[in-house]
């Protein structure tokens, strides 16, 4: 028994290497450093619904609210032009968390070096009309989307060329 596990402690901690060597060459390339760049993503890493809600996740029981990327969300729905249009009563927000949500990705943009958290969202039942998808960059906690509302379809936030590439690969 105790010759098993002297065995499998190395290969735990030689694969932990590999993992973090590999994110330091990566966060190296980037110009990054490997732990502020591990420890500023974390918190973001779970479905958008679990960070705009103040209650705990039923799941699991954690709270993962982020009360700036809730008011920053807000911010970005509200500089829509088309939910501004939009003469439907039941706000926006609710009908974009109704569906389904993937976990989120990590994408870099390739032009920036920037490493996003891609988050997807859509209203139940609803998806290929209304959806949402998000790009948030938890360094400069710069977040910009594509709002897809009833057909047609808007940039939120400005995002760049290279952002709008990642944003239209997204969904």
């Amino acid at each position: 028994m105790i010759m098993k596990r002297c065995l499998v402690s190395p290969l735990v901690i030689g694969a932990a290497g590999v993992i973090y060597m590999s994110a330091v060459a990566e966060a190296s390339r980037m110009g990054q450093s490997p732990v502020a760049t591990a420890r500023t993503i974390e918190p973001y890493r779970t479905q958008l619904f679990n960070l705009l809600s103040k209650d705990d996740n039923v799941v699991d029981g954690h709270n993962y609210y982020q009360g700036g990327f809730d008011k920053q969300f807000d911010a970005l729905l509200a500089s829509s032009r088309l939910a501004k249009a939009d003469k439907t009563r039941i706000p926006l927000k609710k009908r974009l968390l109704s569906g389904p949500a993937p976990e989120p990705a990590l994408r870099t943009d390739p032009t920036s070096g920037t490493q996003w958290i891609v988050y997807d969202a859509c209203q139940a039942h609803r998806c290929d009309e209304i959806a949402l998808c998000l790009l948030y960059d938890p360094t400069s906690r710069r977040m910009v989307g594509k709002l897809n509302l009833d057909k047609r379809f808007e940039f939120l936030g400005a995002p760049s060329a290279g952002e709008q590439r990642l944003l239209g690969q997204a969904r």
